[in-house]
């Protein structure tokens, strides 16, 4: 009788001790010790309550982790340029920007050492300006290579990132990277599109979705070269928040074209729709270097929202396997 390795191709693996769970999900494996067939399996992950932004507004801009993010400017009269920082439990305001800009073209890196880039004010329809954070306070950096707003589409750090898409005079498909100095314009993108989603920790692992294009699924993955278009969203949408890193990616939230609390995340491969925000809205703020499965929404309209959630995602457990 042939054995299970000559129907299967393959042999289960005998371990002593389990394996970290979150390195091995979907694995099966033997565990010597307890004579127990064993799995990796993530639950569900939800979205909860976080603490409330001192001032409410939307079209922001979010960089950092759940415990120590940053929400930097926004639409909201006389507003603009107000930075507010996150603990995990409660939002403080902190050093002002000195460009009062909303719509930015990029906002990336870390509590402690970001950048935010482009945008528009009342007096200055398409921006050029950079700022860069030190974690006290703003100051003037490099002028990006081209003016653009409505993107909010940046990944990467303090000392080196991306930025792509947004509006100039139309939507564009414009790419530009910083090297902690200066802008350098880079291989655009395939589909010009503004208003998009974004995931994706460092410069060469961008991810951008979504956006006022036609269909508004698109999705695009950046290797420090180029942008190959990968697959689409489960549902196509304009103005969603998103972050988190390009294997765990999140996106939230946005215009279908009505408001949705919609939330999908990305594995490396595909988008699989899971949990819904707790409240529906739209240019919503997120953290563009979050923890894996640990996501952050912040700010949004209609209203220029106050609201915080905090994403805890699928934790991974060993579950024991019964045999019948």
């Amino acid at each position: 009788m042939a054995d299970y390795k000559g129907i299967q191709g393959y042999t289960v693996q005998k371990l002593s001790d389990d394996p970290t769970a979150a390195n091995v999900k979907g694995q099966l494996w033997y565990n010597s010790t307890s004579g127990k067939f064993k799995i990796a399996v993530g639950a569900a992950g939800a979205w909860a309550s976080g603490g409330d932004l001192n001032t409410g507004r939307a079209m922001g801009a979010g960089l950092g982790t759940q415990t120590a993010a940053l929400y930097g400017g926004g639409d909201k009269p006389t507003d603009r340029d107000y930075t507010e920082s996150y603990d995990g439990t409660t939002w403080t305001e902190v050093a002002d920007k000195t460009d009062a800009v909303y719509s930015f073209a990029g906002f990336f890196g870390t509590q402690t050492a970001g950048i935010s880039a482009g945008g528009k004010s009342p007096s200055i329809p398409v921006s050029d300006q950079t700022e860069s954070w030190n974690g006290t306070s703003w100051t003037a950096a490099s002028d990006l290579q081209t003016a653009v707003k409505d993107s909010a589409s940046g990944a990467g750090v303090q000392t080196a990132g991306i930025i792509a898409c947004g509006y100039i005079s139309t939507d564009t498909a414009i790419s530009q990277t910083w090297d902690g100095t200066s802008w350098a314009t880079a291989n655009a993108a395939n589909t010009a599109r503004s208003s998009v989603g974004r995931c994706g920790i460092t410069k060469d692992t961008a991810v951008i979705c979504g956006g006022n294009l036609s269909p508004k699924a698109l999705t695009e993955s950046y290797d420090g070269t180029s942008w190959t278009e990968v697959a689409d969203l489960t549902s196509g949408r304009a103005n969603l928040g998103g972050g988190g890193p390009s294997t765990v990616g999140l996106v939230f939230g946005g215009l279908e074209p009505a408001t949705v609390a919609k939330t999908e995340q990305w594995d490396g491969t595909s988008w699989t729709e899971v949990a819904d925000l707790g409240t529906a809205l739209w240019d919503v703020g997120g953290c563009s270097n979050a923890s894996a499965n640990l996501q952050l929404q912040f700010g949004g309209d209609p209203g220029g929202s106050t609201n915080t959630e905090e994403w805890n995602g699928a934790p991974v457990t060993a579950k024991t396997v019964t045999v019948s």
